[in-house]
């Protein structure tokens, strides 16, 4: 029988198709955004939940830096109840935000306010594209462009290659609208696809340094029932989705926070209760990074820097290659130590916990 783990240990080779599909993704892109006459595109706005919406924010500093574009985030609740209405009038154009693309993600491809959310973008006749699983949804069929994220639908309900595929899939998509724009040249692009396929091939070897520091210190983590997360630039959305993992696969209470706003108002909370990560990447707030973990460590408890410096035998060594996938790289830590301290407390990942809240509010079409 199949397990998450198996899921997790079939990411390297998907995202690696994916990179190698890049070519006919591109063709696929511009043959859409030309038959929408689009001059160019200058922002792309992003409408998702969960763990989609986390891809998208994943995807974000990437497409803003070498993409050259700007980027939106939005929940669908929040766009369909409150914002539709004056984004989406007619009057946008006039405005100076005609440049836009919708793109709305859902991996079942049935999410019912990601639907509504695309119903209203098609009405207004703004250019929308679909990322799902499957081309044959209700999301898939209503959207202008369908971008495949070419895993299927996920054995289990807790997304790992889901997640791993829709942030490859926003990257990707990201690369060719920069294409397009021509603001991205040929030789950019080879070294960031080259790029990318080296992180997909790392992503083992980073599989098997979270699972022998696990066993190392399973001890300590299944005596938690409390998580903090923090983390900057990149590594910010790759704590909020390290939060949904843990949150929903462990279970555990969990709570994620860019890194700087860790350490004013939730410090006040911080007990020896908790275990806490800090994602770091060499280079980046180094100092911070370092003197937030003596803290903790002195003064608190369990914490664990996950990086590429660690600084004793509790922080998560790990050996990232990618100069701009780095975060699917750090993702994959949660995603493995979220099986593993699931599995140990006995908890079976192929049910939900709470289940029956299907019969009190419908989420799917």
């Amino acid at each position: 029988m199949a397990t998450v783990l198996d899921c997790i240990r079939r990411i390297p080779a998907h995202l690696g198709r994916m990179g190698e599909s890049y070519t006919e993704r591109r063709e696929a892109v511009f043959a859409y955004l030309a038959g929408e006459n689009a001059a160019g595109v200058d922002k792309v706005v992003f409408i998702a939940s969960g763990s989609s919406y986390n891809s998208a924010h994943m995807a974000k500093l990437f497409m803003k830096k070498y993409c050259r574009l700007q980027v939106e985030l939005k929940y669908p609740n929040m766009f369909v109840s409150y914002e539709a209405e004056l984004e989406l009038d007619s009057r946008a154009e006039e405005s100076g935000r005609g440049r836009e693309v919708y793109v709305v993600i859902s991996q079942g491809g049935e999410t019912r306010l990601v639907y509504e959310a695309l119903e209203k973008i098609r009405a207004a006749g703004k250019p929308a594209i679909a990322i799902t699983a499957d081309s044959d949804t209700s999301i898939s069929r209503l959207a202008g462009l369908h971008v495949d994220m070419g895993c299927g639908q996920e054995e289990f309900l807790y997304r790992t290659i889901g997640f791993s595929a829709s942030t490859a899939a926003c990257c990707l998509l990201g690369m060719s609208i920069a294409a397009f724009n021509r603001t991205l040249d040929e030789e950019e692009e080879s070294r960031i696809l080259e790029d990318y396929q080296a992180m997909a091939g790392n992503l083992r070897r980073i599989e098997e340094q979270t699972e022998q520091w696990y066993r190392r210190h399973k001890f300590s983590l299944l005596r938690k029932n409390i998580v903090m997360l923090a983390g900057a630039g990149d590594l910010y959305p790759a704590a909020n989705e390290g939060d949904i993992k843990l949150m929903e696969m462990a279970p555990m209470v969990t709570r994620s926070f860019e890194l700087e706003e860790f350490i004013h108002g939730p410090q006040n909370a911080f007990d020896g209760s908790m275990l806490f990560f800090l994602l770091h990447r060499r280079g980046e707030d180094d100092e911070k990074v370092r003197l937030i973990a003596r803290f903790l460590k002195e003064k608190i408890g369990f914490c664990s820097v996950v990086g590429e410096e660690p600084g004793d035998s509790r922080d998560l060594g790990i050996t990232p290659v990618s100069r701009c996938f780095f975060a699917l790289e750090y993702v994959t830590v949660f995603q493995v130590l979220g099986y593993f301290i699931a599995t140990d407390r006995g908890r079976d990942l192929g049910r939900g916990v709470n289940a029956v809240i299907a019969d009190y509010i419908k989420k799917t079409l």
